[in-house]
C-alpha cells in the first residue's frame, strides 16, 4: 500500500498464481470480502495421541477430526462429563460447532473443581500438586485461552497407573495452603477454599 489504510489502493499481481492451490490475489484487501474469496487454506485439522511422554502419532484420520474446515478454535474440555477431555472445534464463515467426544480407552484420572472464598471465585492462580507414590504432579489453575476461545477453570488430572492420589496440595492465591489424602482414581471432587475436605461430585 503507498498509504496505511488506503482503501483506494490497487496492487498488480506480482506473479503467476496456482489456482489447484487456492492461491489468490487481492489487488485491494479492503475489497476482498466482497469478491467471495477469503484467505482461508482450508487445511485439514490433525491431532496428534502423545504415547506415554515420548512421542506422538498421528490419530487425525480414525479419530474423524480431519475435517477439511476452515478451523480457528479449538477447546479441550470435558464436556459429557466422563472423566475424559473432548475437543469443540469452531470454524469460520459461519460453519457449525463440532463437538469431537473423547472414545480413547481412559486411565486413571481425577476431576478437580476448586471454589475459592477468600481467593477469586474460579481459584485462578492456585497450584494444584498431586504425590502419587514416588510421582508429583503440578497444575496451575487457569482458563486456557486460543484464538476465539478460552475453556474452563477447571482441572483434569491424568495418574497414570495410580488408584489414587496419596497427597494433594492446593496452594491458594490468597496464600492459603491447604492437604487432602487419599483422592480415588476415576473420582470427581469439589474443594471449597476454607473447608477442612474435598466433596465427591
Amino acid at each position: 500500500m503507498t498509504q496505511p489504510l488506503d482503501r483506494t489502493v490497487s496492487l498488480p499481481v506480482l506473479g503467476a498464481l496456482d489456482e489447484e492451490k487456492r492461491e489468490l490475489w487481492a489487488a485491494s484487501p479492503f475489497l476482498l470480502p466482497q469478491s467471495g474469496k477469503n484467505l482461508s487454506a482450508h487445511e485439514r485439522n490433525c491431532l496428534y495421541l502423545n504415547l506415554d511422554g515420548n512421542d506422538f502419532i498421528d490419530v487425525s484420520f480414525p479419530s474423524m477430526t480431519d475435517i477439511d474446515s476452515d478451523s480457528r478454535s479449538v477447546i479441550a474440555a470435558d464436556f459429557n462429563r466422563d472423566g475424559a477431555p473432548d475437543l469443540l472445534v469452531a470454524s469460520v464463515g459461519g460453519g457449525p460447532l463440532r463437538l469431537f467426544l473423547n472414545r480413547y480407552p481412559q486411565r486413571n484420572r481425577v476431576q478437580i473443581e476448586l471454589i475459592g472464598t477468600k481467593s477469586n471465585r474460579l481459584a485462578i492462580g492456585s497450584r494444584v500438586i498431586a504425590e502419587c507414590g514416588d510421582q508429583k504432579f503440578y497444575r496451575d489453575v487457569f482458563t486456557e485461552n486460543g484464538f476465539m476461545g478460552q475453556g474452563p477453570a477447571e482441572l483434569s488430572l491424568g495418574i497414570g497407573s495410580a488408584t489414587s492420589i496419596d497427597r494433594l496440595t492446593v496452594r491458594w492465591p490468597s496464600g492459603q495452603v491447604k492437604q487432602f489424602s487419599n483422592i480415588p482414581a476415576g473420582s470427581s471432587i469439589a474443594i471449597t477454599e476454607d473447608a477442612s475436605d474435598f466433596v465427591v461430585k
